[in-house]
This record gives structure tokens, C-alpha cells and sequence, in this order.
């Protein structure tokens, strides 16, 4: 292996030593934000705490109040003309990221041809999975068509409801429903079932409230991941280029 004299070599290991104590940081720092929110978002939700100006009751709201719809997709799966590159994004189960968004892309496309036996979904919609990884939620961040394994719910029945808050509340919901099954894995959840689930909703005023601090936490949180995948990227090609001699430290 190539190697420059020593102080160029402590000199190099130094820079890298650097960047790697960064990100470290970074990681640290990005795990307790999300123990932050984690913990306060089970405290405005439960009404643990109540924030400063609001003393209203919540109401307790059976999901089958609102009106919602399943995904679906022409079979068979595997037949090649129901997707497509030049298609619109077609969302399944590992489409539904963990951050209440969904993927930046999706993994399939669907076809111009197969798009009339999906269903569609516009930008900033709520769904939720309800097959393999269950309970995943989110608030849909572009047009898109959606599988069979996602519920939809009508943005006209959730006029009354912030929607950020509302996947919050889902979100809340089945994470409960997990630790009821005593640590069995829950797989598949009827549109009958999730009827009767019922969560909590304060006046829209609080929920509103409530959505803008976990919010910003959110915001927050991408915001050093986003840091922290840029530093990777850096880290990886300081060091290629350090240890092939193309950038030069003394």
C-alpha cells in the first residue's frame, strides 16, 4: 500500500479523525431530537401536558366517522404494461416512509393504461398501511396512485381536523394497538376493524397548536439527517481522495 511519510500520514488521519468526531456529533444530536419529540409528542397527545391557553375537552372520535377507501391495482402484479418510466408514482407499503412523508421516489410507475384501475391520490392526502408493515402513516407530499395495502381517507371528511395532527393521532393509535398484541406482529387490519379504532381530538384551534411544535421538531430532525447523509458523502470522498494522493494535506 502507498503510504507518505509519517507526519503527512498524522496529518491525514487527523482530518479524517475530525470529520468523523462530526459526525458523531451529529448522530448524537439527531437520536435526542427524536427522544425529544418521541416523548413530547406522547405528552400533548395523552394531554399528560396541555399547552399554555387551552383547557377545552377532546373528544373521542371512531375512525368510522370519516370516510376512507382502500388502494387498488390491476392483477396480475408481474404483468410488465401496468407500469411504467414515464409514469405516475405508485405507492405501496415500502413507499410509506417512517417520517410521515413518502419516499423522495417510488419504487414502481404505474401506466397510463393501468392508472384507471387504481386509484388516485392527490398531494396531501392521508393514508396509512394497512398490510405488511402496518400502521406506517403519512401525508402524501405529491400526486400519486395507491395499492391495495393503503387506506386513503377523503380530504372532504377531514375538514374539520388538522391533518398533520390527524396522522399524528393515527400514528398513536396503532403504535397502542402494537403494544396491546403483547409483541406479536400485527399483519393485515380490516377497513372493519379500523372502523371501531377510535383516538382523541382536541378543538382545531389546539390541534393546530399541537401539529406546529411537532412540526418544527420534525423539520428539525431532516434537517441534521440531510447534514448528516451530506458529511457522509464528504467524509467518503475526502478519504478517497486523501489516501490516493490526489489532494495533497502538507
Amino acid at each position: 500500500i502507498p503510504l507518505p511519510p509519517l507526519n503527512e500520514q498524522i496529518a491525514i488521519a487527523n482530518v479524517l479523525s475530525d470529520v468523523d468526531r462530526y459526525l458523531c456529533a451529529l448522530r448524537a444530536l439527531i437520536l435526542k431530537k427524536e427522544g425529544v419529540k418521541k416523548a413530547l409528542s406522547f405528552e400533548l397527545l395523552s394531554q399528560r401536558k396541555r399547552l399554555k391557553g387551552f383547557n377545552q375537552n377532546w373528544q373521542r372520535v371512531r375512525l368510522g366517522t370519516y370516510k376512507y377507501r382502500r388502494g387498488s391495482f390491476p392483477q396480475p402484479y408481474g404483468n410488465p404494461q401496468w407500469y411504467s418510466d414515464d409514469g405516475m408514482p405508485f405507492v405501496q407499503v415500502y413507499d410509506v416512509g417512517e417520517n410521515f412523508k413518502l419516499t423522495q421516489k417510488t419504487k414502481q410507475k404505474i401506466s397510463k393504461i393501468a392508472q384507471p384501475m387504481s386509484v388516485f391520490v392527490p398531494k396531501n392526502s392521508v393514508i396509512i398501511t394497512l398490510q405488511g408493515t402496518i400502521g406506517r402513516v403519512a401525508l402524501t407530499q405529491y400526486d400519486c396512485y395507491c395499492d391495495r395495502t393503503i387506506l386513503i381517507f377523503d380530504n372532504n371528511t377531514l375538514n374539520d381536523v388538522n391533518k398533520y395532527f390527524f396522522v399524528l393521532s393515527l400514528f398513536t393509535k396503532f403504535e397502542e394497538e402494537k403494544r396491546k398484541a403483547d409483541g406479536s406482529i400485527i399483519k393485515t387490519i380490516t377497513k372493519q376493524t379500523l372502523k371501531d379504532f377510535e383516538i382523541l381530538l382536541p378543538p382545531l384551534n389546539e390541534q393546530i397548536a399541537i401539529a406546529n411544535i411537532l412540526s418544527a421538531l420534525d423539520s428539525e430532525i431532516i434537517s441534521l439527517k440531510n447534514k448528516k447523509r451530506q458529511f457522509d458523502n464528504i467524509k467518503k470522498a475526502l478519504n478517497h481522495d486523501l489516501m490516493s494522493a490526489k489532494i495533497r494535506v502538507l
